[in-house]
């Protein structure tokens, strides 16, 4: 089951010195405000004043007001297709590694794992001083049963003579057809199963394969056929331009007849009836050509796991996986054997071929916007943090962690906890049994905070990455980082035989997200996301709870939003609601999904998917509200009403400060072409309405800031739910 994220995405009582060094409680003032004037509170006060748009009315258009200032200082790098608070922290995050890694000793001798790690990044930033390795490509291409790719149908061969379909498709690997894994067992919980899904198509984009002739498509799809050609013609140089042409047709056919078998995302939100509980006996016997049993063995083997005839598999996309086998039983071998080599070579070309990532830059030009590839050290910390992110976040960790944001973060969402609580008491359209059923989902729900404890357990770190050999200098970096790729899919292939350990399960320490996974009712905050715009330590609490505090209350609502409330407190895929609350439940999200749907974005005249991205609006509603509610009683209660402001800005309550500080935390500049494919894919909308429409929502926004009866940001039909 696919993790929620914030991005396109719990803090302590023991605050230390947060502003004072006493508690405000206990400090007379004339005032009825405390003032800030740390050097955080200064620099951040700061930072305010250049984010902030003073002309722009904040009950016309919320956003422009808090991010105005920032919007016309920023312009987005040539190499980005958008640039926000989140990409800048995420920006600092990976010049951080690159000092890290770019610094390390290079050795070959009793590596550990962070060797391993340097050395792979090293490699990487050296690829563009050396020859194309078309060998490590092909050796690639051998071990995935594809070493003739690409395959020329010989002369005068008629279709009886050809190989079948299926027979082919056996040699080569389950990911050319399906999406398969590993992961949490939705009805036994203790244990891990194979899922398996449908297809997808991140580089091009499932809307362009199936109308590869629109008009906006055929940019897209006119660089996605370019970069297949030089795919082709990198593994085979005699081929000619006729060859290619026709070899690339037949590949862009074949993909978007396997694309317009897919559901589209908004069509995928009903997990439970996605659903599908099956043997892979029976899975083969029902669907014969599909040769799932040989494709999953071939895969398993590697980890040394033989699979039983009754091996449980949970399928979630019957419908695509029925006409994939009827497409199957009549599709052309020689295309299908290709079309298996072109997505292997999707994933490793660019390894080995200069011009093969010349084109792949190309396509991204078209498909987002950008101008100019990305400097080689930014896409090999990424490319080392995606491959080894617990080795990486090891040595993030080191250099970056901070103490107080964990306990401060627990803190936090032990306060949020407690104004959702109050939330579902209040909901009086829920029953008493669904009530107390979502109370003790809520009070269930796990969070995982900067890093788990066993990431400095050097035995342990060093098992997550035991299939990796030592690494020589002189390596390339494609047999390098293969190396790697294939250590991570071992590993997930061997827990099938392990009981399920939530304490294993964590995406990494050096990312800036955070998530919420349903299938372990659990909230994970890896510790890039605990600094900058989101946290400081030392700030007045409304600013850290407008922006942190609202990633936490996002994360948390993600457990009760259309998707994340089919599962129970446990992390089992059930209907644990009365029928009577769910209709309830369901004709409340329709609110969202209306409200949203009918946005134009004035930037791309294009309308919101209020279906698609119903979740993630669900959780920024629901984040916003619960977030300032318990920053409200925080202030109410135990601060007696005395809030705290930035030093110059004493005319800017606590209350306005957590909404200027919610704001800021979505500022963004995009350009056209890629908030297209947001529109299209992502399930968040784009900033401004992630900010503008939840405020709207938020009856307490417009008191806090006097907005007039029936101004933009003070509507009069508001959706609510949590």
């Amino acid at each position: 089951m696919q993790v929620q994220s914030l991005a396109a995405s719990g803090f302590l009582l023991v605050w230390g010195r947060l502003i004072f060094s006493t508690s405000t409680k206990n400090i007379r003032n004339e005032k009825p405000y405390n003032v800030c004037d740390t050097p955080v509170c200064v620099q951040r006060a700061k930072l305010i004043n250049e984010s902030l748009n003073t002309s722009a009315d904040p009950c016309t258009d919320f956003y422009s007001y808090a991010c105005g200032g920032w919007m016309a200082k920023h312009t987005i790098p040539k190499t980005k297709p958008s640039l926000g608070t989140f990409s800048v922290l995420r920006d600092e995050l990976r010049e951080t590694l690159r000092d890290i890694l770019g610094n390390m000793s290079l050795v070959e001798e009793n590596q550990n794992v962070t060797d391993k790690a340097a050395l792979v990044y090293n490699a990487c930033v050296a690829v563009p001083d050396l020859a194309d390795r078309r060998d490590v490509v092909l050796s690639i291409m051998n071990v995935s049963g594809l070493c003739e790719w690409p395959k020329l149908r010989p002369q005068g061969c008629v279709a009886n003579d050809a190989p079948n379909a299926t027979a082919v498709l056996s040699k080569t690997k389950i990911s050319t057809i399906l999406a398969a894994g590993v992961g949490r067992d939705s009805r036994n919980l203790s244990a891990y199963v194979i899922q398996i899904d449908q297809l997808s198509f991140p580089r091009v984009g499932r809307n362009q394969l199936i109308n590869q002739t629109s008009n906006s498509s055929k940019p897209i799809i006119a660089a996605y056929k370019k970069l297949i050609k030089v795919s082709m013609k990198f593994m085979k140089p005699h081929l000619c331009d006729d060859e290619l042409e026709r070899l690339a047709d037949d590949l862009l056919a074949f993909e978007g007849k396997l694309a317009n078998m897919t559901k589209p995302p908004e069509e995928r939100r009903d997990i439970i009836k996605m659903y599908n509980r099956i043997s892979l006996d029976k899975l083969e016997k029902n669907f014969s050509h599909i040769p799932i049993r040989a494709l999953l063995q071939k895969e398993f083997s590697q980890a040394n796991i033989t699979l039983a005839r009754n091996e449980t598999i949970e399928l979630y996309a019957l419908d695509y996986y029925t006409k994939l086998n009827e497409f199957l039983r009549c599709a052309d071998s020689y295309t299908l054997y290709n079309y298996a080599g072109l997505r292997r070579m999707l994933s490793w070309a660019d390894v080995g071929s200069k011009e093969y990532r010349n084109a792949s830059f190309e396509l991204r030009k078209v498909r987002g916007g950008v101008r100019e590839e990305r400097p080689r050290w930014e896409i090999c910390v990424d490319a080392v943090n995606g491959g080894m992110p617990d080795s990486v976040g090891y040595l993030y960790v080191q250099q970056k962690f901070s103490h107080e944001a964990k306990e401060e973060v627990e803190d936090l969402a032990n306060r949020i906890m407690a104004a959702f609580n109050k939330s579902l008491q209040t909901r009086d359209w829920m029953d008493n049994v669904t009530r107390e059923r979502a109370e003790a989902k809520l009070l269930k729900m796990g969070r995982k905070i900067a890093y788990p404890e066993w990431l400095f357990n050097t035995t342990y770190l060093e098992g997550l990455y035991k299939y990796v050999p030592k690494l020589c200098l002189n390596e390339p970096y494609g047999k390098m980082m293969y190396a790697v790729s294939l250590n991570n899919w071992i590993q997930e292939m061997k827990k099938l035989r392990k009981t399920y350990d939530t304490d294993a399960e964590w995406d990494g320490a050096a990312v800036v997200n955070a998530f919420y996974n349903p299938s372990a009712n659990e909230m994970m905050f890896p510790s890039g996301i605990l600094q900058g715009v989101f946290y400081e330590h030392g700030l007045p609490r409304s600013l850290n709870f407008g922006a942190i505090g609202m990633v936490v209350g996002h994360e948390m609502t993600h457990g009760f939003d259309d998707t994340g409330s089919q599962f129970d407190a446990e992390g089992a895929l059930k209907q644990w609601w009365s029928n009577k609350t769910r209709k309830e439940f369901m004709n409340r999200t329709r609110c969202f999904e209306y409200q949203y749907g009918n946005i134009t974005d004035k930037q791309t005249n294009m309308s919101l998917n209020g279906k698609n991205t119903v979740g993630e609006n669900i959780a920024d509603n629901g984040g916003l509200r619960l977030s300032f509610e318990a920053y409200q009683h925080l202030l109410d209660v135990e601060y007696g009403n005395v809030d705290t402001r930035l030093v110059g800005m004493e005319n800017v309550t606590g209350r306005q400060l957590f909404f200027i500080s919610n704001g800021m935390a979505w500022c963004t500049l995009n350009r056209p072409e890629y908030i297209k494919l947001m529109i299209q894919y992502d399930p968040h909308s784009p900033a401004r309405y992630r900010i503008n429409v939840p405020l709207s929502n938020l009856e307490a926004f417009s008191k806090t800031f006097n907005c007039p009866k029936n101004s933009t940001m003070n509507r009069k039909d508001r959706c609510s739910l949590w």
